[in-house]
């Protein structure tokens, strides 16, 4: 097995203001991979976040893709130039890519990530396409004060930001010190929408819930389990903050998601 390192050529124009652990990041080099696994990262994060989960995976035998979002691990500024849709397209078009060589494919993915891949779950044009998701924290809700940000944002810029929400000491994300209010704008109209289309959520999914979290309200993950229509498996995470694969029970997300995926996700030799 090996595992290809570099940087991705998809979703990102990277300059390197964050480490190369931000990098957009793939293990393709499988001679027999078990299936293929989209990891997807939060707001105002990178891949950095979900390296851990990524290599853990890749060397269980899953070809695994962690793209960068468009407008992420570069400037603020260049996250303010973003939409929503942005960010949406860029994970559907490696969904895409992942299951033309793999099948039916896993989407996993951490708070704005967690509702990324539920909105994946939810199209119609990926119906098929995607066997069963993993959402970690996911968020489905921002402050009323949210649903103002595009009005309010030519007056104030940016806000404080939303990084590094962990209770293992010495671990810290990579992601911006502020966040634009426009993209905050933006990430209230993805989960207002995501929240809407939960009920075209048919397959299996794996929800992944930290019992402190200062940065999605756990009753996030309740909104979701409430409105999917597939079955639900619980995992609660009772030591970690909001950035769970950084955190003290990284280990256990990785093993419940291996288990979970084992089960749900076919085995490209046996389509």
């Amino acid at each position: 097995m090996r595992a290809d390192e570099e940087g991705a050529d998809r979703c990102d124009d990277v300059h390197m203001a964050f480490s190369e652990l931000s990098l957009p990041w793939r293990a393709r080099g499988h001679s027999n991979p078990r299936g293929g696994l989209l990891l997807c990262h939060g707001f105002t994060g990178s891949p950095q976040s979900m390296r851990p989960w990524a290599e853990d995976h890749a060397a269980r035998g899953w070809a695994v893709e962690l793209p960068l979002l468009p407008g992420h691990g570069t400037t603020e500024d260049d996250l303010a130039g973003t939409t929503w849709q942005d960010w949406y397209e860029c994970v559907r078009e490696a969904a895409l890519d992942l299951s033309e060589d793999h099948g039916p494919i896993a989407v996993g993915g951490l708070s704005m990530g967690g509702a990324l891949t539920l909105a994946l779950a939810a199209d119609s044009d990926l119906q098929g396409r995607i066997a069963a998701v993993v959402a970690v924290n996911p968020g489905m809700t921002l402050p009323a004060a949210a649903g103002v940000a595009g009005l309010i944002a030519p007056v104030v810029r940016t806000l404080p930001g939303i990084g590094s929400d962990i209770a293992l000491p010495g671990a810290a994300e990579e992601a911006y010190g502020r966040m634009p209010v426009r993209a905050v704008a933006q990430l209230h109209r993805l989960f207002r929408r995501t929240r809407r289309e939960l009920g075209a959520v048919q397959v299996p999914l794996l929800l992944a819930t930290s019992s402190v979290d200062h940065t999605v309200p756990p009753s996030d993950s309740d909104i979701v389990a409430a409105g999917v229509r597939g079955s639900v498996e619980r995992l609660a995470m009772p030591h970690s903050y909001h950035l769970a694969p950084l955190d003290h029970d990284a280990q256990l997300l990785f093993d419940s998601s291996a288990r979970f995926l084992a089960r749900h996700v076919p085995s490209p030799g046996g389509r």
